[in-house]
């Protein structure tokens, strides 16, 4: 185009949040396939070699794809994030509302409202001043496709509150401007380094929510994710929870395929946050391929991420995982879905497998 020098950030963004989602599909391809080709029956030197093929080759690759996309997804979002405060002629070193200016912080520029007809509302007080900040409980996903986002948040805030930190990682985490807040300044993290994002102490219409309803401190940190990955709530519609526990923490988190409940009992136990993604919903289209590789249980939501709570032995001597839903203890329904999804789900070994087929953790000590 003549005269156009920089670039539309908004079709940066489009094309980020495309390029997001077909890693996601990537990702979820890779552990289908080999779920597919670990419970086939088959046996003999042939089998044995074309395991050994996958296991060297092309599972990696595809592992690798989807990683790279996701990186590149990434770096677009920052690109469209710098070339939106390039033209508004706002630079990364921008002051913030409290007068301090550095070239890690980022001045205000909240997201807009899900709906324009709704405005935000106020998130009034001090929300770092909540008791029930590492209650997976105390989580309601509103509007947005962010469960990869609450449910990585959520496991790191429920394992902080069982270490007795979740106080102290809230006050080093969360600064509050003015007094009430009329803004917070969240320090979340890019490649392990720390970013201070400035958002108003509001909350979007149709986002996340506290268990009586009114905004907590995930409607601030759900804000400023949104202004992070690239200025709208429609920009962490869709992500992986290793993700959300890395921006929260700074730390390098895991996200691996079908684990036993064995494994994710030892995580949790070495004071890992955990988070488990389930299946998808089989596609007509492909109804010879994904038959096996669909949620087995109706209470169950499918391509979603909940909260990792325990794994425990029950009354029957069965060793069960108890996953929590960031819909809420009273889970809900999906559109032109009768069956009600748990908001908890007490699931046996085989029960979980036939459902989940992600987990994603990350070590806080």
């Amino acid at each position: 185009m003549p005269g156009f020098y920089g670039a539309d950030f908004e079709q940066l963004r489009a094309l980020a949040k495309s390029m997001s989602q077909q890693s996601e599909k990537m990702a979820s391809l890779s552990a289908e396939l080999g779920h597919l080709l670990s419970s086939v029956r088959w046996d003999g030197r042939d089998a044995t070699v074309f395991r050994a093929a996958w296991d060297a080759g092309h599972g990696p690759i595809l592992k690798r794809v989807a990683a790279d996309l996701q990186s590149q997804a990434q770096d677009l979002f920052r690109d469209a994030d710098e070339q939106a405060r390039a033209s508004a002629g706002t630079g990364g070193g921008a002051a913030t509302p409290d007068g301090s200016g550095t070239p890690d912080s980022n001045p205000p520029g909240d997201p807009g409202p899900l709906d324009p007809d709704r405005p935000d509302v106020d998130v009034p007080g001090d929300v770092r001043e909540d008791p029930d900040a590492g209650d997976p409980a105390d989580i309601r996903q509103g509007q947005i496709g962010d469960c990869w986002l609450l449910a990585g948040m959520g496991s790191v805030a429920q394992m902080l509150e069982r270490e007795g930190k979740v106080d102290e990682f809230l006050a080093e985490h969360l600064r509050p401007v003015g007094d009430p807040p009329t803004h917070w300044v969240v320090t979340l993290y890019q490649d392990g380094e720390p970013v201070e994002v400035t958002v108003e102490a509001k909350s979007t219409e149709g986002g996340v929510r506290g268990a009586d309803g009114a905004p907590n401190w995930l409607s601030i940190y759900e804000r400023a994710a949104a202004e992070q990955r690239g200025g709208s709530y429609e920009d962490i519609d869709g992500g992986f929870s290793d993700e959300a526990m890395e921006l929260m923490t700074g730390k390098s988190a895991d996200r691996d395929g079908e684990m036993d409940l064995a494994g994710i009992e030892d995580k949790l136990g070495e004071g890992q946050a955990v988070s488990v993604g389930s299946q998808d919903v089989k596609d007509d289209d492909f109804d010879w391929f994904w038959e096996s590789d669909e949620v087995s249980r109706t209470d169950v939501v499918p391509n979603h991420a909940y909260i990792v709570v325990d794994v425990k032995t029950n009354g029957d001597g069965e060793k069960v995982v108890v996953l929590a839903n960031p819909w809420g203890p009273s889970g809900g329904y999906m559109a032109g879905d009768d069956d009600q999804k748990s908001g908890t789900l007490e699931l046996t070994e085989d029960e979980y497998k036939e459902n989940f087929d992600s987990v994603y953790s990350v070590d806080l000590k």
